[in-house]
C-alpha cells in the first residue's frame, strides 16, 4: 500500500514538473526580454519585460504597459525569436491594450437631432470595421457601441447655432462590456450670407421708397427702416438644426486606452 502511494505521488510530481517546466525565474530574466506571463485568473500578457520589483512585474506590449503582481503569476516564459511559446492549461484569454487615439468607425442605430433629442437620450451604434492589434482582431466588426446625448442646443434666432454632443461610454465585444471614452461634437453651419440677404433686401426696398417720398434724406431713413425690418425677419427665422440619421457613419477617437480580452484557442 505504501509503495503504491509513493508511486502515485511520484507520478503526480512528474506531471506537475512537466506542467511547470516552462516557467522561469523572472529575477534571472533581463529587462527588455520578450516574455509571456499568465496570471492565476487565466489572463495572458505578452511583451517585453519592462520592469520588476519585490511586488510586481511590468510587461510592455508596445501598446501599453501592464503590471502583474508576483503573487498573481501562474506561469512565465521567455519567448524565443521565431518560436511561439506554449500556453499553460490555466490560460483562458490574452490581454491587449487598445491605445488612446485609436479610431473606431461606427454606424448609428438610431437618429438624433438638436430639435428633438434631450440630454441622456441613448445613442447606439455598431462597429463597421474590426480593430486589430498585431494581427489579432481585438474588437470584431459588429461590436455594439453605447452612448448618450451629453449636450444639446436647439437652433436659435440668428445667434446661437444648433449644436449637439454625443458621448460614447462602452463597447460590447464577445459578450463582455468595456468602458470607453469618445465624444462627437456637431455644430450647425453658419447662415451669415443668408441672413445678410434677408436683411439687405428690405433695406434696399426701404431706400427706394424713402427716395420717392423724401428725396436723398428719405433714402437714408428708408434704408435704416428697411434694415430694421430685415433684422426682424431674420430674428423670426430659426437656424439650421443638427441631425444625425440612423445609418450615418461616424469616426470616434478613443480618449483613453482600453484593455480587452480575447479568448485563447
Amino acid at each position: 500500500m505504501t509503495i503504491g502511494l509513493r508511486r502515485a505521488t511520484g507520478a503526480v510530481l512528474v506531471v506537475l514538473g512537466a506542467a511547470c517546466s516552462s516557467r522561469v525565474d523572472v529575477d534571472k530574466v533581463p529587462v527588455g526580454t520578450e516574455v509571456q506571463v499568465t496570471r492565476q485568473d487565466g489572463g495572458v500578457v505578452s511583451g517585453k519585460l519592462a520592469g520588476k520589483d519585490a511586488h510586481d512585474v511590468t510587461v510592455d506590449s508596445g501598446k501599453g504597459a501592464r503590471s502583474v503582481a508576483r503573487t498573481d503569476i501562474a506561469d512565465i516564459q521567455v519567448v524565443k525569436p521565431g518560436a511561439a511559446p506554449s500556453l499553460p492549461p490555466i490560460a483562458k484569454f490574452r490581454e491587449y491594450t487598445i491605445p488612446a487615439g485609436t479610431r473606431l468607425t461606427v454606424r448609428l442605430e438610431n437618429s438624433v437631432s438638436s430639435e428633438s433629442s434631450h440630454v441622456e437620450d441613448p445613442v447606439n451604434a455598431t462597429l463597421v470595421e474590426a480593430v486589430a492589434i498585431g494581427g489579432t482582431e481585438v474588437l470584431p466588426e459588429g461590436s455594439a457601441v453605447h452612448g448618450d446625448v451629453a449636450a444639446v442646443q436647439p437652433s436659435g434666432k440668428v445667434k446661437g447655432r444648433a449644436s449637439m454632443e454625443l458621448r460614447f461610454r462602452s463597447v460590447t465585444a464577445r459578450g463582455r462590456d468595456y468602458a470607453i471614452s469618445a465624444d462627437v461634437d456637431r455644430v450647425a453651419p453658419a447662415t451669415k450670407t443668408e441672413d445678410a440677404k434677408k436683411i439687405g433686401i428690405p433695406a434696399a426696398a426701404g431706400a427706394v421708397i424713402g427716395a420717392i417720398v423724401g428725396g436723398g434724406k428719405g433714402a437714408v431713413v428708408g434704408t435704416a427702416i428697411g434694415g430694421g425690418a430685415g433684422t426682424a425677419v431674420v430674428m423670426s427665422t430659426p437656424g439650421q438644426p443638427v441631425t444625425l440619421d440612423r445609418g450615418q457613419v461616424l469616426t470616434l477617437v478613443l480618449g483613453k486606452s482600453v484593455d480587452v480580452r480575447v479568448p485563447v484557442g
